[in-house]
C-alpha cells in the first residue's frame, strides 16, 4: 500500500511525544552559514596548516598523509586519523577554534536577531516540557553556540553540565539540582508541620561531548567561561575541542565524564530525532545506532543527505522515518519499505516544523 502523507505526519507527531532525545549535527549550523560545515573547515585548514608546520618534519608527513587519504575518497574526519604528531593535533584544535569563532562572529547579528531555523522546532517542542515530563535531552558534536542561543530565545532553561559563577566547573549532579524548586504545603493547620515538596523545573540537558567555543582547559580541568566564547585566540588558555581523527578518542578517554551522562540518556530514551546529522562521529553514533537496531527504538532523521555507512544502515531499516532532499526542490520521505516525494523541502527543519508540527 502506498504511503499516505497524513499517516506519516501522524506517526512523526506520535514519536515526538514519546521519551525523546534530539541529535543535532552541523546541518543545523549550516542553515545559518555554510562555513560551519566540514568542507569549509577543511578548506580553511588547507590554507593555514602548511605554513604553520613547515619547520616540523613529522607534522609535514602527517598532513601529507591526510591529503593523500582524501585523494582515495576517504572523508576528512577519517583522514585525520593519519595525524600522529601532537604538535599538529594542537594546531588543528587551535585553528578549528579560530575558524568556528570567526564564522560565528560573522553570523552573530543573524543569530542574535533570532534568524535560527531550528528555533521554530524548539518553540513547538517547548510544550513537551512540564513538571511531569521535565526533561528534554539534546546531543550535539557542534562547537558553536547556536543551540544555546535558540533555546534562550525560546525561553527554555537548559544546562550543559557546568555549574558555578564566572568560571563554571563541570558537574552534572550539581547543575541538575539547580532545576529543583522547593514548595511548602501552606494548608497545614495548628501544630501540623508544613510539608515540603520538591518540584522539578522543566529544562533541557545539552550534551556537548566534543567541546564548545566557551569550554577551556585549566590545570587539567574543563571549565566554561562564556565571556571568552568569541575570542579567536587566547594565549593563556587552551580551548576544549575534540577534533575528528584518531587522537580524538584519546581525549575522549581522558574526559569520559562528558560521555557518562550522554550514555545514560541513550539508555533511557525511546526515540531519537536526528537533525542535520551526518553520522560521522562513531563515539556518538555507535551506541545510538546499536540501541535503535537491537532494542527497536524509534528514529526520525531529517537531513539534506545520507552518505555514511551508519546513516545508510538506518536508512535501510524500515522502522525509521527518513526525510532527505529529493534534489527537485522538495523532499523524499522513506518509511516502512516505501518512499514518497513531496514538493515541500521539509528536510529543512523550519519547513519540517511548519508543515508537520
Amino acid at each position: 500500500m502506498a504511503l499516505e502523507i497524513d499517516d506519516i505526519y501522524t506517526e512523526i507527531q506520535t514519536r515526538l511525544n514519546t521519551n525523546l532525545a534530539l541529535v543535532i549535527g552541523t546541518g543545523c549550523s549550516m542553515s545559518i552559514h555554510s562555513d560551519f560545515g566540514m568542507w569549509a573547515l577543511e578548506s580553511y585548514l588547507d590554507r593555514v596548516i602548511p605554513d604553520l608546520i613547515k619547520e616540523d618534519p613529522q607534522a609535514i608527513t602527517d598532513w601529507n598523509n591526510v591529503k593523500n587519504k582524501r585523494k582515495t575518497g576517504c572523508d576528512f574526519e577519517n583522514a585525520l586519523n593519519e595525524v600522529k604528531s601532537e604538535f599538529l593535533l594542537n594546531l588543528i584544535i587551535k585553528q578549528t577554534g579560530w575558524h568556528v569563532t570567526n564564522v560565528s562572529l560573522g553570523a552573530l547579528k543573524n543569530i542574535h536577531n533570532g534568524e535560527i531555523p531550528i528555533k521554530s522546532l524548539f518553540s513547538k517542542l517547548k510544550h513537551l516540557l512540564s513538571s511531569s515530563h521535565p526533561l528534554l535531552d539534546i546531543i550535539t558534536p557542534n562547537y558553536d553556540l547556536i543551540i544555546e542561543n535558540a533555546l534562550s530565545q525560546c525561553g527554555i532553561p537548559y544546562t550543559d553540565g557546568f555549574h558555578g559563577g564566572y568560571s563554571k566547573k563541570f558537574n552534572w549532579n550539581e547543575t541538575k539540582l539547580s532545576f529543583i524548586r522547593v514548595l511548602e504545603n501552606n494548608t497545614a493547620k495548628g501544630n501540623k508541620q508544613k510539608k515540603v515538596y520538591p518540584i522539578p523545573i522543566p529544562f533541557v540537558k545539552l550534551h556537548k561531548v566534543h567541546g564548545s567555543l566557551n569550554y577551556f582547559i585549566q590545570e587539567e580541568d574543563v571549565i566554561r567561561i562564556d565571556s571568552l566564547s568569541y575570542f579567536p585566540d587566547i594565549d593563556y588558555l587552551e580551548r576544549f575541542i575534540i577534533t575528528p581523527g584518531e587522537s580524538k578518542h584519546k581525549r575522549i578517554v581522558q574526559n569520559r565524564s562528558f560521555y557518562a551522562e550522554m550514555d545514560k540518556t541513550i539508555e533511557d530514551v525511546n526515540t531519537f530525532f536526528f537533525i542535520g546529522y551526518g553520522f560521522n562521529d562513531i563515539d556518538i553514533d555507535k551506541k545510538i545506532c546499536d540501541d535503535i537496531i537491537s532494542k527497536k527504538k524509534k528514529a526520525i532523521i531529517v537531513t539534506k543527505e545520507l552518505t555514511s555507512e551508519k546513516g545508510l544502515s538506518l536508512y535501510n531499516n524500515p522502522d525509521n522515518i527518513i526525510i532527505i532532499d529529493n534534489n527537485k526542490g522538495g523532499a523524499k520521505i522513506s518509511y516502512n519499505n516505501d518512499s514518497v516525494d513531496i514538493n515541500i523541502p521539509i528536510w529543512q527543519i523550519d519547513k519540517f516544523t511548519q508543515e508537520i508540527l
